[in-house]
C-alpha cells in the first residue's frame, strides 16, 4: 500500500513539474531561441538545473502534506496516514515531516534499496520513519450513517 501511495504521489509531482516546466520554458523561450540563432553551440541546461527544482518540489509536496494532514494525496487514496509513535496526528508538526523527508533522501541515495527496510522491520518502519519516530497506519473504514425511516 505504501508503494502504491508513493507512486501516486510521484505521478502528481511529475504532472506539477511538467506544468511548471512548460511555464518556465514559455517564459525563457526568447533567451533559448536567441542562443540558438547566435549559434552558441549546445546550450543544454546543466544537470542541477533540471534536478534541483524537482527535488525542491518533492520536498515541498511531501513535507507540506505530512505536516498538514499526516497524509499525502496518494496516502489519502489508499487510506493510510503517518502518525507519531504515540499514535497522535502530525497536525502542523514540521519537525517529523522534515526528518521523514531527509530519510527519503537517504533512501533515494541508495537507489531505493533502503525503502525495502519496511518489509523486514518488525514494526514496519522505514529508515525515514525511524528518523522521525513515526509510523504509517491503515485508517479504519468510514461507517455510513443511514437516515432513520
Amino acid at each position: 500500500m505504501r508503494l502504491g501511495a508513493y507512486l501516486i504521489d510521484w505521478i502528481v509531482i511529475w504532472i506539477i513539474d511538467a506544468i511548471l516546466g512548460a511555464i518556465f520554458w514559455m517564459i525563457t523561450f526568447p533567451f533559448w531561441a536567441w542562443v540558438w540563432v547566435a549559434d552558441w553551440g549546445e546550450m543544454a541546461p546543466p544537470f542541477w538545473l533540471i534536478n534541483v527544482p524537482m527535488l525542491a518540489l518533492a520536498a515541498a509536496y511531501f513535507i507540506f502534506f505530512w505536516a498538514r494532514r499526516g497524509e499525502t494525496p496518494g496516502m489519502m487514496a489508499l487510506k493510510i496516514r503517518v502518525v507519531h509513535a504515540d499514535g497522535t496526528l502530525l497536525k502542523w508538526d514540521w519537525g517529523p515531516a522534515l526528518l521523514r523527508f531527509l530519510g527519503y533522501i537517504i533512501c533515494w541515495i541508495t537507489l531505493g534499496l533502503l525503502f525495502l527496510w519496511v518489509a523486514f522491520d518488525s514494526r514496519k518502519q522505514g529508515i525515514h520513519d525511524k528518523f522521525a519516530d513515526t509510523y504509517v497506519v491503515k485508517l479504519p473504514p468510514k461507517r455510513a450513517v443511514l437516515p432513520e425511516t
